[in-house]
């Protein structure tokens, strides 16, 4: 059975060390080098100290939207660098809810699907679909890539607003490209929903006391959660656009067979 590691941080909730995910060929991923996160800005001083002594992290990946990094900056750590890679150009309801204007969006975009006849899942799986096949957020995914083979040492973190949705492809990426079982993949990705519960459900009860239809607050509720038809529609547009995962992963981020040879070598024990 493979771990899924919650880092345990003060502020931060879902934080995750890949470390000890095992892969089809029996390596493992080795501890302390991939970490995954939604926002740092509400992290604690002590949750500073312990991804700097305990983990050696060395780079921030931000996955957020220039909007999203300019209200809610990343806190220095020491002896690690921040590098901004946006894995979309514009704020999108549904993809981040831990800021106020996001929020309202995401308020207003629920109303629509409402008045529409629009399932909320549909319009999360529209999102992701969207994502796969934007020119824009397949070159921000392939950098991420190239940083990663670029960190020869230390611990590499990277997150958006709720490390659900950019970081949930991006990781799941990640772990197809080191041979990790599509299972244990899903299993990742769907950690998100119990790490997240008691955050989702207090910014559902702030909201409640605006919005009294339930049925709107349930749409709210499925916007911050994940659900598995998600990612493997991912996967499935991979497959149907390039006859495989791997040739997609090859022709749309490159990820060659040297790079994700040099992956593995960095990252696997």
């Amino acid at each position: 059975m493979n771990p899924i590691q919650r880092i345990p941080l003060e502020g931060l909730f879902n934080t995750r060390d890949l470390g000890g995910i095992e892969t089809m060929d029996g390596y493992r991923v080795r501890p302390r080098r991939l970490i995954r996160s939604g926002q740092l800005y509400h992290m604690t001083e002590n949750d500073k100290k312990v991804l700097s002594d305990e983990y050696g992290l060395k780079s921030i990946v931000d996955f957020r939207t220039l909007d999203e990094q300019a209200e809610k900056p990343d806190p220095h750590i020491e002896g690690a660098t921040h590098i901004s890679n946006p894995i979309l150009q514009t704020m999108t309801a549904g993809i981040t809810h831990d800021d106020t204007s996001e929020k309202m969006t995401l308020e207003e975009a629920t109303l629509a699907m409402k008045e529409h006849g629009v399932d909320p899942s549909f319009y999360m799986q529209k999102l992701y679909e969207d994502i796969i096949t934007s020119d824009y957020s397949l070159k921000q995914y392939a950098q991420f890539f190239r940083i990663l083979a670029g960190q020869e040492e230390g611990a590499t973190l990277w997150h958006c607003s709720a490390g659900k949705d950019r970081v949930g492809m991006g990781t799941a990426m990640l772990l197809y490209t080191l041979d990790v079982d599509m299972d244990t993949i899903i299993d990742d990705y769907m950690m998100t929903d119990a790490f997240l519960k008691d955050e989702v459900e207090l910014i559902l009860k702030r909201l409640s006391a605006a919005i009294t239809d339930p049925g709107q607050i349930e749409s709210l509720r499925i916007c911050m959660g994940v659900k598995e038809n998600y990612i493997k529609r991912v996967f499935q547009i991979m497959e149907e656009t390039s006859g495989s995962i791997r040739q997609f992963l090859k022709d749309r981020i490159g990820l060659s067979e040297s790079l994700a040879d040099t992956l593995k070598a960095l990252y696997l024990e």
